[in-house]
């Protein structure tokens, strides 16, 4: 039985914006590994957040068969006051574990990740590799029966990664079903099925294409705003930007990311395109 199982999935975030996911077909099966490969902005992080429930499909169907679930997001809120021991042990308890389990599992995650300089201290001062070992920690402590890790390797040291790989071959081993997301031609370790997410389809077997692949994710943002040079750095990923008629219109590879920005920001969006005109 599919521990996952997606089929003609469709995502956009307006009623005429463009198909960000048009049409995925997708299973993953307890005990396998799968990696979705793919460029920024090609709708890895939007097709994991359906997945776990964080979005919904604009059509097609989506199942899960999971009683438990531990989910890597791209990144973790950034104006958490908590300590990465106060994080952990908080969701180790909302998943069924006592304090004392939650911390006992915490601290053997923390210590093969190499936490720096350790869990007593506010994650918000936490450089992005270590943020991203308290995010793996979190979704890891109660061995969950489908991991989902979006770009999890981001940021990590060499001696982190080699630990990550090990993790989810144990989690792989104990029966769990795991996707992960891997910008570019990333090889997870052990991986049983690598595909390749572009122009909103899943593909197997093209990643000695991904650079041409990755080249059509540029995206060409115009937003409704009025703003100024310091909230334009804030964005991330933009490789340029013009800014006219009360409108801002950014150039970036991360449009996913850009957009979670700007609507957080309260600005809206006006159009979506690629940077070669295709909408």
């Amino acid at each position: 039985m599919h521990t996952v199982q997606l089929s003609g999935v469709r995502k956009r975030f307006s009623p005429r914006g463009r198909w960000v996911l048009d049409g995925v077909n997708l299973t993953a099966d307890s005990g396998t590994v799968t990696v979705i490969a793919g460029g920024n902005g090609s709708g890895k992080s939007t097709l994991l957040r359906m997945v776990v429930g964080a979005s919904e499909p604009t059509s097609g169907r989506l199942r899960l068969r999971a009683r438990s679930v531990g989910y890597v997001p791209e990144r973790l809120p950034a104006a958490l006051r908590m300590t990465a021991n106060q994080y952990v042990e908080h969701m180790g308890r909302l998943r069924g574990l006592s304090s004392s389990a939650a911390a006992t599992r915490a601290t053997g995650l923390f210590d093969r990740l190499q936490l720096r300089p350790g869990p007593d201290v506010p994650i918000s001062s936490l450089s992005k590799g270590n943020n991203q070992k308290v995010a793996l920690t979190q979704a890891l402590l109660a061995e969950p029966e489908l991991l989902v890790l979006d770009e999890p390797f981001s940021g990590l040291d060499a001696p982190a990664g080699a630990a990550l790989d090990d993790l989810l071959a144990t989690a792989r081993d104990n029966g769990a079903a795991v996707l992960v997301s891997a910008h570019g031609t990333k090889v997870v370790r052990g991986a049983d099925l690598t595909l390749v997410l572009a122009a909103g389809r899943l593909r197997a077997g093209e990643l000695d294409r991904f650079d041409a692949l990755d080249r059509t994710t540029w995206m060409e943002l115009v937003l409704r705003a009025v703003t100024d040079e310091a909230s334009v750095r804030d964005l991330p990923a933009v490789a340029g930007h013009e800014q006219a008629g009360g409108r801002l219109t950014v150039r970036t590879q991360d449009a996913d990311a850009v957009l979670r920005v700007a609507l957080t920001a309260g600005w809206s969006l006006v159009e979506a395109r690629r940077a070669d005109g295709a909408v």
